[in-house]
């Protein structure tokens, strides 16, 4: 059973970060392709129009994430570069449900091309938090999507990207927190203000965007917006904490003992 790097640490580990993304390629779910995809009728269209919207947001290079991140160590880019391939593995798994429905894929969306545009923008730490506004959204869409069907293939792929959403938010959550440590308290308050607003209106595209898909597997609007709440205030207590506050932990499940 191998064990994720704690993202609490003050140095983050890079090569244990390198090491867990290497086992997490090497040990995947077993996907019951030969099943067939058989989604709920009344779930069928909504799924199929929500998931051809979320593949095009996994399905980039990470060309401009790659030369943000030139300056920094080794070990780091090269763990970098085993979660953009784990983020394209996600594509690949959408594109391939939506084959298995008999569905196309669409070249680009507009929040999508949103999402392009800020991050380009920005510099490596803007990036990776505009990156972990959608990772932290993908947690709970993905959660709504696996608890919402009995099919066993969309649950095992589901199950899948949820344990690599995990990874992905202790990942990034230990570099932010690392590069945050010496901005001062005013400074920490400003940053958490802002990206809790972008976080915000990130919430409001999702839920009016695939609003039909949520609705099929019983999400409420109301639910949908508080859980991403407590998300992104779990997150924002590792990434930014404030002086005397005990920061919770960020870790992924440890192999071997994933949910079903």
């Amino acid at each position: 059973m191998k064990k994720a790097p704690d993202s609490l640490t003050a140095t983050p580990r890079w090569k244990d970060w390198r090491a867990w993304f290497e086992h997490n390629a090497a040990n995947r779910r077993t996907i019951p392709w030969d099943r067939g995809v058989q989604p709920e009728p009344s779930l069928r269209w909504p799924l199929i129009r929500s998931l051809q919207r979320f593949q095009v947001g996994e399905s980039g290079e990470g060309h401009h994430l790659r030369r943000s991140a030139q300056s920094e160590v080794e070990d780091y880019r090269n763990a970098l570069e085993l979660f953009v391939r784990e983020e394209q593995e996600h594509a690949r798994l959408l594109e391939r449900l939506l084959r298995e429905m008999g569905a196309g894929l669409i070249q680009r969306h507009w929040s999508d091309a949103c999402f392009m545009v800020l991050r380009r923008l920005a510099g490596l730490r803007q990036e990776l938090m505009i990156l972990l506004v959608a990772e932290m959204i993908g947690k709970r869409y993905y959660q709504a999507l696996h608890d919402g069907t009995r099919d066993p293939v969309l649950r095992s792929v589901y199950a899948q990207i949820l344990d690599d959403e995990e990874s992905h938010l202790a990942f990034h959550s230990a570099y932010l927190r690392q590069a945050f440590l010496p901005m001062s308290l005013l400074g920490r308050v400003a940053v958490r203000t802002g990206w809790r607003l972008l976080f915000r209106l990130a919430c409001l595209v999702v839920l009016w965007d695939h609003r039909s898909v949520l609705r099929a597997t019983g999400v409420s609007r109301g639910m949908f917006w508080w859980d991403c709440g407590l998300i992104f205030d779990h997150l924002a207590a590792v990434v930014l904490p404030f002086p005397y506050s005990r920061a919770p932990e960020v870790r992924p499940a440890t192999a071997g003992g994933r949910a079903s």
